[in-house]
């Protein structure tokens, strides 16, 4: 398209009316690719997702979405998943890679072998959470003291780095010149049914994906002041 950066982050709109054209394979997997580069806390990467293909997933998926105009419209439709226990086995990944590389130090092994295990974990009914928020808290009345993470904080630890690798995906998607619409209204239990998820794993969102229609935007851009998301000190 040749557009800059700042003219794709302008054009791209929550669309909630889609052409029918489907979107092609290799700008799909081009914009799957970008997001896989999306940062994430502790280079975890817990987003999985999941392209619904079948007539049958998709009719179900859209009723998960409450039918809204953009899901019944769009040519695609993608879950976004966050993973809070694939923390795991990415972490032995990134071990095994540096080391396959030739370049892992002790430090690495301490922070992905002993340090992210005792940020990712909670324990039984939530307690050793409980107990590592407090620690956290007390020390930071002397010093800077990292959040050791209870249950929610690593929940949305999890869910915000998903969100990034999301937010990658669709501005990779305008860039190719298609578009996306991010619905965050859907049953979640009737969504991780259809997805097959475990205990510990959540629909972060759903993206409707392709070409923007001739209804596709209800009105102009409304950004609140700047000076409400923006300052200084």
């Amino acid at each position: 398209m040749g557009d800059t950066f700042f003219d794709v982050v302008a054009s791209r709109r929550s669309i909630r009316e889609f052409l029918p054209d489907p979107v092609p394979a290799d700008v799909l997997e081009r914009c799957l690719e970008a997001a896989r580069m999306a940062p994430s806390t502790s280079n975890i990467q817990p987003w999985e997702y999941v392209i619904i293909r079948s007539p049958e997933a998709r009719a179900e998926a859209n009723g998960v979405c409450f039918n809204q105009r953009g899901t019944a419209s769009a040519p695609l439709l993608v879950a976004v998943v966050a993973h809070m226990d694939t923390w795991k086995r990415t972490s032995r990944h990134i071990l095994d890679t540096l080391e396959g590389r030739g370049i892992l130090r002790k430090s690495q092994t301490q922070y992905w072998g002993r340090h992210v295990p005792i940020i990712y974990t909670w324990g039984p009914l939530g307690l050793f959470g409980l107990l590592k928020k407090a620690y956290g808290r007390l020390g930071s009345l002397l010093r800077p003291t990292p959040n050791l993470m209870n249950r929610s904080d690593v929940r949305a630890m999890i869910h915000k780095s998903t969100a990034l690798s999301a937010a990658t995906f669709m501005l990779a998607l305008r860039a190719e010149g298609y578009d996306s619409c991010p619905m965050e209204g859907f049953d979640p239990w009737r969504a991780k049914r259809l997805l097959g998820l475990g205990r510990r794993a959540e629909v972060c969102m759903f993206l409707a994906v392709g070409k923007r229609g001739p209804k596709a935007i209800w009105w102009e851009r409304i950004l609140v002041p700047r000076d409400w998301s923006v300052r200084e000190i």
